[in-house]
């Protein structure tokens, strides 16, 4: 029996997370304040980590209750400071501003967020085992700091390393998936960029890192994973979409739910 033991979100795209025992499905299948903010430029592209290392260098704290987030960045002079979380912060905006050095607004979207994946806009999704299985390949990485790397939504106690690999198919109909009463469908393994390769707290990169992370996924390649669906090996946990939510009942999944599949 798998269940989920911990569920992450990133309230704001790039930055830090914030761990929390249940979390709300959105109709869209994303969770409810997970990448729901993100920062944008003059020319209204967003900053992440895969185009501004120095993002990972801001340290980002959250009290969802009270809709604030606490920011510092210890490498720069900035003054650590607490804002509302909300569009139209002209202090939060000005504070990522003088971060960049360039113009930076901040933009909300509650129903979808701002996901990687517009086409499997759920939660990302992997083993408690496969952390451990990645932090041997990487001595001196802890798995709390593999989690800051890959930074998946959801958490499983599985029985195996890649376990999460069973998750989808190469071919419809999906693997069907139930988290508590919510369903989901996996999509595919999620394809990775440029940011686990990097030190999360200081966005150093390793450059060593994706060369062996793709040597020893190519070994330790489950018999349940489907190859036609890695075009390289440098892909980690699984991409989901909503397929139903409950009815009569909240649609909320939290830490303690069984995860159970439902279909192959």
């Amino acid at each position: 029996m798998w269940t989920l033991s911990r569920i992450a979100l990133y309230p704001v795209k790039s930055l830090d997370p914030v761990f929390i025992e249940q979390a709300e499905v959105l109709p869209g299948g994303g969770l409810a304040w997970d990448r729901q903010f993100a920062l944008f430029d003059a020319n209204g592209e967003v900053i992440n980590a895969k185009k501004q290392a120095r993002i990972q260098q801001i340290r980002a704290s959250f009290d969802l209750a009270g809709q604030t987030i606490t920011v510092s960045a210890p490498e720069s002079d900035l003054a650590a400071a607490q804002f509302a979380l909300s569009e139209n912060q002209p202090g939060l905006e000005a504070w990522f501003s003088d971060y960049f050095d360039q113009r930076v607004t901040l933009k909300s979207n509650t129903s979808t967020g701002f996901p990687d994946d517009l086409e499997a806009s759920g939660p990302t999704i992997i083993s408690t085992q496969t952390y451990e299985e990645v932090a041997r390949w990487f001595p001196g990485i802890t798995v709390d700091e593999l989690r800051l790397r890959f930074r998946a939504n959801l958490e499983f106690a599985g029985d195996l390393p890649f376990c999460e690999d069973r998750l989808y198919n190469p071919l419809n109909p999906p693997v069907l998936f139930r988290a508590g009463a919510v369903t989901f469908a996996g999509s595919n393994p999620c394809k990775r960029c440029v940011v686990p390769s990097r030190v999360p707290t200081t966005g150093q990169t390793d450059a060593q890192f994706m060369k062996t992370f793709i040597r020893k996924r190519e070994e330790t390649f489950p018999s349940w994973g489907v190859l036609s669906l890695f075009r390289n090996m440098y892909r980690l946990a699984v991409n989901t979409r909503l397929h139903e939510l409950p009815e009569g009942q909240p649609p909320r999944i939290q830490c303690g739910d069984t995860l159970e599949i439902l279909s192959r």
